[in-house]
């Protein structure tokens, strides 16, 4: 019975960790929000455009050779990066177009 308690404690384990990676990805996420919205903020109360194309493409170069040093797929990375970057373009229009601001 050990043998059988042995690997489901270990894969509890290693379970456990991979929801503490997710929670603490889920934070870093919060946090690169909070801060996109503040760039938001800056660029509608100063006239600048929303999208930098620059911005974007150099961010994809870093994220992918980031994503290949950590053994992730660069695709991945790239795929994950430009949801990031469409969601903050959405809040970053929805910000511009309030009937306050």
């Amino acid at each position: 019975m050990a043998t059988n308690d042995s690997p489901k404690a270990e894969l509890a384990a290693l379970r456990a960790e991979v929801d503490e990676i997710d929670q603490q990805i889920m934070l870093l996420l919060g946090v690169r929000f909070r801060c996109t919205d503040m760039i938001g903020e800056l660029k509608t109360n100063h006239g600048m455009d929303l999208v930098d194309p620059k911005r974007e493409a150099q961010q994809v170069e870093r994220i992918r050779r980031l994503a290949l040093e950590a053994g992730v797929p660069p695709d991945l990375g790239e795929t994950i990066l430009r949801e990031v970057i469409d969601t903050v373009i959405d809040n970053h229009t929805r910000l511009r177009e309030r009937p306050y601001s």
